[in-house]
């Protein structure tokens, strides 16, 4: 799918091309999505079994906006600190619910949570769900962007 998430799981490998700005190719003063947006992007294609493609258009001189390098710098500071629970990893039967996605490791056997929180949004003293519940004696632990 090009600039959208299919509502569902797929059954067969399959990619989301999506632009950091609003356009494939250099357009000046474009609007960027926020690395949040992206990050939710990215959770919930590999959630539902995709690879995320975002496409970044550089500028006439072969560089890239500003914009798209800080905004990559600060995805990547997320991927740095969250990457095992996307990287690797497959889907699970249950792979959402309300703002969390699933996604496991097969090899590890490790399950992850991954809670996306609104823009700007605190994170709450409980982070809780109904399905994919651990199992008792379990380890949580949270990760945290910094």
């Amino acid at each position: 799918p090009e600039q959208r998430i299919p509502a569902e799981q797929l059954n067969h490998p399959w990619e989301s091309c999506i632009t950091l700005a609003n356009n494939w190719g250099y357009v000046p003063n474009d609007n960027f999505k926020s690395p949040s947006s992206v990050i939710h992007s990215l959770i919930e294609v590999v959630a539902k079994g995709g690879s995320l493609l975002l496409g970044i258009g550089p500028k006439p001189d072969g560089t890239l906006p500003d914009e798209a390098v800080t905004r990559m710098k600060e995805i990547g500071t997320w991927m740095k600190a969250n990457g095992d629970a996307i990287y690797n990893t497959r889907i699970s039967t249950v792979y959402h619910e309300g703002n969390t996605w699933f996604t496991q490791n097969n090899k590890t056997g490790m399950h992850y949570a991954l809670v996306c929180l609104k823009e700007n949004e605190a994170i709450p003293a409980t982070v809780s769900w109904k399905m994919n519940v651990p199992k008792k004696g379990s380890m949580v632990r949270l990760l945290v962007k910094n």
